[in-house]
């Protein structure tokens, strides 16, 4: 039994455990003593690589509560961090570098589409950071510090940098059949507002090619619009009743879907531990799978080279977290935030809870599912095709990154 709960805890260090042993059960006191070794070993072997990006990770305090990590940034008067775990702060707030100093700090803006704030702190400045010009390769070894130099995680590139905002993404405005066997996609409706119906097309029609590039299925047609900004005119091949034709498209914008997770599906979100508030619909998002804590998202991630690469945004589920690139920080920073007594936080949207009667009278919660209706259910199959693209979109990245 030894040899797989060792192998276990290796694996657990790979994807960035501290404590390992904590995730562990059963361990007998020989192997528990067995992976504490390990663990220090790996934090020791790679404490080199963090020592430069440690010194601008700091912790943010609200009383005797972390909420999150942050990055010093601009002149070292500056701390980048977690909008959403900021603001649940009831008092004032505080942060501590590595060396334990402390400084009070005040939200000075809000990017609330990133979810990110920015803090003013009070004293002397910190140490800022000083990012990297490189680009993480696909399965590149990645680490976010904490403050004294250690790992809070550790992982690999995952998905390289995408726009995770489904309105920022070109829409051709179908809904296909995904039960359909022939090459291309075929037609069952049409979203409202639809570029593809404006341009002539109609339920039934296969689409066959979009621009260049020949569309095999589902996943392939979303595929074929990647990198293509709302509003661009593309030319669709499609073959309709009495024959192949070609439409020009003008492309909208990804609706903006209401999140109809199940609780089955939300209950496979969290095995892998608590995640972020906000964990979605980021401009700008390098995928990988560390596995830090949410009150451990807003420090720096840095490379094995020891070059910050970008900071952690959100823990979005047991698999994947997500880090926003050096370039696409530094060109956020050059716009002002908006104001923090106006900015708000985004709330995915969650079954609504209704109260009940208790057994002794006392008003429970319980959750209890919004009334059907048909649209309701169109949008309940919209969000299981967008999981089944998710899914469909992970293998093709673990299947390109072994070759």
């Amino acid at each position: 039994m030894k040899g797989p709960l060792i192998l276990l805890a290796s694996s657990l260090l790979i994807h960035g455990a501290a404590s390992a042993q904590d995730d562990i059960p059963l361990l007998i006191p020989e192997e528990r003593e067995k992976v504490d070794a390990q663990t220090d070993e790996f934090n020791n072997a790679i404490k080199p690589a963090l020592a430069e990006a440690s010194k601008s990770a700091v912790r943010i305090w609200s009383g005797k509560r972390r909420l999150a990590y942050g990055t010093v940034v601009t002149d070292g008067s500056k701390i980048l961090t977690k909008w959403s775990e900021v603001a649940r702060a009831g008092g004032s707030l505080l942060v501590e570098a590595g060396n334990g100093e402390t400084r009070s700090a005040k939200v000075a803006g809000v990017y609330e589409d990133e979810d990110l704030a920015l803090l003013e702190i009070a004293g002397a400045p910190l140490t800022p950071v000083r990012w990297s010009p490189e680009k993480p390769a696909l399965g590149s070894f990645l680490a976010a510090p904490q403050p004294d130099g250690r790992p809070a995680a550790f992982g690999v590139v995952s998905v390289l940098e995408r726009n995770l905002r489904e309105t920022d993404q070109a829409f051709l405005g179908v809904e296909g059949d995904p039960d359909f066997k022939g090459p291309g996609v075929r037609i069952t409706g049409f979203a409202e507002p639809s570029g593809a119906s404006a341009a002539g097309l109609r339920r039934g029609d296969i689409i066959l090619k979009v621009g260049e590039r020949p569309v095999s299925g589902l996943l392939e047609l979303k595929n074929s619009l990647n990198g293509i900004t709302p509003g661009t005119t593309v030319k669709v091949i499609a073959k309709a009743a009495d024959g192949e034709k070609t439409f020009d498209v003008v492309l909208g914008s990804r609706p903006d879907f209401p999140d109809f997770l199940g609780d089955r599906l939300r209950v496979m979100e969290r095995m892998g531990g608590p995640l972020s508030r906000v964990r979605d619909s980021f401009g700008n998002a390098i995928q990988s799978d560390m596995r830090p804590r949410p009150d451990q998202i807003g420090g720096p991630v840095a490379d094995l080279k020891g070059g910050v690469i970008g900071i952690t945004l959100a823990r979005a589920d047991r698999t994947r977290s997500f880090i926003m690139p050096a370039e696409a920080v530094e060109k956020l920073l050059e716009k002002p935030g908006t104001d923090p007594s106006l900015a708000s936080v985004r709330q995915p949207e969650e079954t609504a809870a209704v109260p009940v009667q208790g057994r002794r009278g006392e008003p429970r919660p319980r959750m209890v599912p919004p009334a059907a209706s048909e649209e309701r259910m169109r949008r309940h199959l919209s969000e299981m095709q967008r999981l089944m693209d998710h899914m469909r979109e992970e293998m093709d990245a673990l299947e390109n990154g072994r070759r």
